[in-house]
């Protein structure tokens, strides 16, 4: 069985590619070393907007990449603490030891080639500070990270990503404060599911440092943050570091605990939007089909409700990289066996209308005693990468003539148990405490604990 991305071979892959894609700039870098700064920046572009690129093609074609800001109220927060974590991880570089032997080599090597690459000025900072944040991000937020989210719990999945966002950097040191900076950089993608913040972030970050560089050059020995001697100092001010991150995570929890989930109602039917919104949590916001750019018909080909209710479901989860949530419904009459079921909608054909398909039912159902029914509904809801189906029923019996003016479908002709007034005579609320379709959402609410 194939599994699903992404897994440890293809982060191993990914890295393979950025590889081979820089081996074309490799030896002119070498060859002119007087435009290596220049050539890095080629060469960085290249490799790694052509790995975002095969990666999408191969594994993320369907997912939609989102750079739209928003949560305009929290960007002097999410600033503030882009530099506590900034300062956070400089430091707890400091806490790891000098690079000796086969790392001092490595790190030596990596230290001459910044050097270089700061022969040219704008070349370094359109590389640092511009294209690692769009390609970087793109790359382990937008397609990595977004991937994780649907395979794993959402603080599993960052955490993943940030050890997979460090061990990118290629040396301890650099893995540590990636690490730490991914942590964040995660946070935010998850919060938002938008590159805005963790392109912004990066930037702040890669042009602080550069900022820095240009100041005290690439030598570790000369950084201001290696030059605190006094430990009880420097561990105070990690520990009041740590807590004001804390107090932010709070912030911030607090902030997005007040945001409603969108998830996207797969139902050309107004009826249903209106009813469901009602039904449902407060913490979740039914988007429409058009609001996601739909136009097309839902088909409903499937054989059973629950065929159908997976059937529309995937047809705007799938394509459009969206949560969503589908219905389908039926009223099984026992004296017509079971009909019109899963083609109530359509009873009395493609284009019949409410009224039409409720004449035919009372002209089929016209001398009958046995008038039991009841409505079954069920519901198909994606989260991320998981499928959740349930099911709602209540059984009840058909008028011998449409009563009331409320409600849709064949409300009007529907008594259920226990009650001597039909759906049609009902108020919502009335109706949407004991409905076939809210018993099915009260099941998805245990589910989840809403």
């Amino acid at each position: 069985m194939k599994k699903r991305f992404p897994t440890f071979w293809h982060f191993v892959i990914i890295i393979v590619l950025i590889i081979i894609f820089q081996i074309p700039f490799s030896i002119p870098m070498y060859a002119f070393p007087e435009h290596q700064s220049l050539l890095f920046l080629l060469s960085y572009v290249f490799s790694m907007a052509l790995t975002v690129w095969v990666v999408r093609r191969l594994y993320n074609k369907k997912s939609k990449l989102v750079y739209t800001p928003g949560h305009w109220v929290l960007l002097p927060a999410v600033i503030a603490v882009t530099y506590l974590f900034f300062v956070f991880g400089n430091m707890s570089i400091t806490l790891l030891p000098e690079p000796t032997g086969f790392f001092k080599e490595i790190f030596d090597q990596l230290q001459k080639s910044m050097e270089n690459i700061f022969s040219n000025k704008i070349a370094a900072f359109l590389a640092l500070a511009v294209a690692a944040p769009i390609f970087e991000e793109t790359l382990f937020r937008g397609i990595i990270l977004k991937a994780l989210l649907k395979k794993y719990s959402p603080y599993k999945a960052i955490v993943i990503s940030a050890i997979v966002f460090g061990v990118f950097h290629m040396n301890p040191w650099q893995f540590l404060y990636a690490f730490i900076l991914g942590l964040w950089l995660g946070y935010m993608y998850w919060k938002t599911r938008s590159l805005f913040y963790p392109i912004l972030i990066h930037f702040l970050a890669n042009s602080t440092a550069y900022v820095l560089m240009l100041i005290y050059g690439t030598d570790m020995e000369k950084d201001p943050f290696t030059q605190n001697k006094q430990m009880a100092l420097f561990v105070g001010v990690m520990f009041v570091l740590g807590w004001l991150i804390w107090q932010a995570y709070r912030y911030f929890e607090n902030y997005f605990s007040g945001i409603k989930t969108p998830i996207v109602l797969a139902t050309q039917n107004p009826h249903k939007i209106a009813e469901i919104q009602k039904i449902l949590p407060e913490n979740f916001q039914l988007i429409s089909l058009s609001d996601i750019g739909f136009d097309k018909k839902l088909k409903e080909t499937g054989k059973t409700l629950k065929a159908n209710a997976l059937q529309k479901m995937r047809q705007v989860a799938i394509p459009y990289d969206v949560d969503a949530i589908a219905d389908d419904t039926g009223l099984e009459v026992e004296a017509l066996n079971g009909a019109p079921g899963v083609y109530s909608a359509r009873y009395a054909g493609e284009e019949a209308t409410y009224k039409d398909n409720v004449q035919k039912l009372l002209a089929e159902m016209q001398g009958q005693e046995n008038r039991n029914a009841r409505f079954r509904t069920v519901v198909a809801m994606s989260l991320g990468d998981k499928e959740y189906v349930v099911e709602g029923e209540v059984k009840g019996k058909i008028t011998t003539e449409p009563r009331g003016t409320n409600g849709f479908g064949y409300d009007a002709v529907f008594v259920p148990e226990g009650y001597d007034k039909t759906f049609a005579e009902m108020s919502d609320d009335e109706k949407n405490k004991i409905s076939h379709r809210a018993n099915a959402l009260r099941e998805l609410k245990e589910i989840f604990n809403f």
